[in-house]
C-alpha cells in the first residue's frame, strides 16, 4: 500500500464508522447526523451559493492578515538577526505582546476599530506574526558558522553573504514558520468570526448552532477542515518547490 492510500485510510474508516453508528441508531441524529445527511446538506449549501459566499469572505480576511504578517514578520526578523541594536529595541516589546492571547485583544480592538474586517484582520495578523518572526530569527542565527567563514574566505561581501548563504540556509526554518501560521490564521479567523460577525465560515457554524441545526454545523466544520487541509497542502507544495535542495531525514525509514 503506497503512502497516498495509507493517508486516506484513517478518514475513510472514520466516516464509515460514523455512518454505521448513526444508521444503527446508536446515536441520535439530532446529536450526530449521519455523514450522508451532512454531505447532502453541504451540497445544498454549495448549490445555493451560501458556502462559496462565506468562504470567499473568510479567505479574504485570512489572506490579508496572513500576508501582512508574513511580509512584516520576515522583514523584521531579518533586521533583528542583522543588528543587535534593533534586537535590543524590539525584544522587550515582542516578549510582552507575544504571550497575550489574540482573543484577549478582541474587546479593545472592537472598541477601536469596530466589528468590521479591520479588527478581524488584526487578530489574524497577531496570531500569524510571531511564529513567522521567531522562526526567521532562529533560522538566520542558526546558520552554521563554517558556512559563513567559507563564504567570507571566498571573498563574499555583506550582501552576497545574506543572499547566497544566510537566507537560503534559514529558508527551511522560515517556511516552517509560514506553514505553522497558516493553521494559526484559520483558527483565529474562525474564533473571531464566531465572536462577532454577520459573515464568514465561523459565523455560518455559530449561526447554525443557535438554531440547533447540527447538519449545518457539521457541514460548516467540514468546509473549514477541507479548507485548512487544502491550504496546508498548498504550503507543502510551495515548500517542496523552494526547498528542492533540502533533504529531510526520516527515522522511520519508508
Amino acid at each position: 500500500m503506497n503512502r497516498t492510500w495509507r493517508k486516506c485510510l484513517s478518514p475513510i474508516l472514520m466516516i464509515l464508522s460514523w455512518e454505521i453508528m448513526t444508521r444503527a441508531g446508536w446515536i441520535e441524529s439530532w446529536f450526530l447526523p449521519s455523514p450522508s445527511l451532512v454531505f447532502q446538506t453541504l451540497y445544498e449549501m454549495v448549490v445555493s451559493g451560501e458556502v462559496p459566499y462565506h468562504t470567499a469572505i473568510s479567505l479574504g480576511r485570512a489572506v490579508t492578515g496572513y500576508m501582512t504578517a508574513a511580509v512584516i514578520g520576515i522583514g523584521l526578523g531579518l533586521l533583528i538577526a542583522w543588528s543587535l541594536i534593533i534586537e535590543d529595541f524590539f525584544d522587550p516589546l515582542i516578549e510582552l505582546i507575544r504571550p497575550l492571547s489574540s482573543f484577549a485583544l478582541v474587546p479593545i480592538l472592537f472598541l477601536w476599530f469596530g466589528v468590521g474586517n479591520t479588527s478581524k484582520i488584526i487578530i489574524i495578523f497577531k496570531s500569524c506574526f510571531f511564529p513567522i518572526l521567531l522562526n526567521t530569527i532562529a533560522g538566520i542565527k542558526g546558520v552554521d558558522k563554517k558556512l559563513i567563514m567559507a563564504a567570507r574566505s571566498l571573498g563574499a561581501n555583506g550582501g552576497q553573504l545574506w543572499i547566497r548563504v544566510l537566507v537560503p540556509s534559514a529558508l527551511p526554518m522560515i517556511i516552517t514558520g509560514l506553514r505553522i501560521s497558516t493553521a494559526m490564521a484559520m483558527m483565529s479567523l474562525v474564533g473571531v468570526e464566531m465572536l462577532s460577525s454577520d459573515s464568514g465560515l465561523g459565523f455560518l457554524v455559530i449561526d447554525a448552532q443557535r438554531t440547533f441545526d447540527t447538519k449545518r454545523v457539521f457541514a460548516g466544520i467540514i468546509v473549514l477542515s477541507v479548507l485548512g487541509f487544502s491550504v496546508d497542502q498548498a504550503a507543502r507544495r510551495i515548500q517542496a518547490k523552494l526547498l528542492s535542495w533540502h533533504t529531510e531525514t526520516s527515522l522511520g525509514g519508508k
